[in-house]
């Protein structure tokens, strides 16, 4: 007979303990700023104790790392990248589709801005973690787009990829103060970019 006393845990238990966790602070740590959601609230909307929050991550800041690389997995790899497959056969049209994925997640009722830039904003030390994590994020992100321009035939895909990320960057801040249509105004701009290239924008 197992011992009522012994507080150890299957492999299963411990894997849904630290998913919980991972998913209550992302789920916060989305609609508030890093800063304002502390361990206790973290671990009561768990239903963990705080003992469990160490055990998997070595504190506060460990924890929001992992939520960053989770975001990246969810929202860039499950989301963004089969938005832009979508949105037309050629890699300018896939280009422009960034902008119509990005028009079709500001109008979505749980839309709370890009959560790598919020990252960044709030931890100024170079040498946090979670500023490393978020600048890593916004790295993915451009790298994606530095692929797609790279097989549009963009003569410099580098600074192409960076003007095309400061355009969804700025329609990203617009559409959490209300210009829900900052998406469609940014894709402008960079259907004329794509059209100084010579690049075809048609599927």
């Amino acid at each position: 007979m197992a011992n009522q006393n012994d507080t150890r845990q299957t492999p299963a238990k411990v894997g849904a303990a630290r998913e919980r966790l991972l998913c209550t602070a992302y789920a916060l740590f989305q609609r508030n700023t890093l800063n304002t959601v502390g361990v206790d609230r973290i671990v009561a909307e768990a239903d963990v104790a705080k003992t469990t929050l160490y055990r998997h991550f070595s504190s506060k800041d460990g924890l929001a790392v992992s939520v960053l690389r989770h975001h990246e997995d969810v929202w860039m790899r499950g989301w963004l990248e089969q938005a832009i497959e979508r949105h037309g056969e050629s890699a300018g049209a896939r280009l422009l589709g960034v902008f119509d994925a990005f028009d079709d997640w500001f109008q979505r009722d749980d839309y709370e801005g890009c959560l790598f830039a919020r990252a960044l904003l709030e931890t100024r030390d170079p040498a946090n973690p979670v500023r490393a994590a978020a600048a890593a994020g916004l790295e993915s992100v451009r790298a994606l787009l530095r692929g797609l321009a790279e097989d549009a035939g963009v003569r410099d895909p580098d600074v192409f990829a960076l003007q095309i990320q400061m355009l969804l960057l700025g329609a990203t801040v617009a559409a959490v103060y209300g210009d829900l249509d900052a998406a469609k105004q940014a894709r402008d701009v960079a259907r004329l970019l794509l059209e100084r290239e010579g690049i075809r924008t048609e599927s």
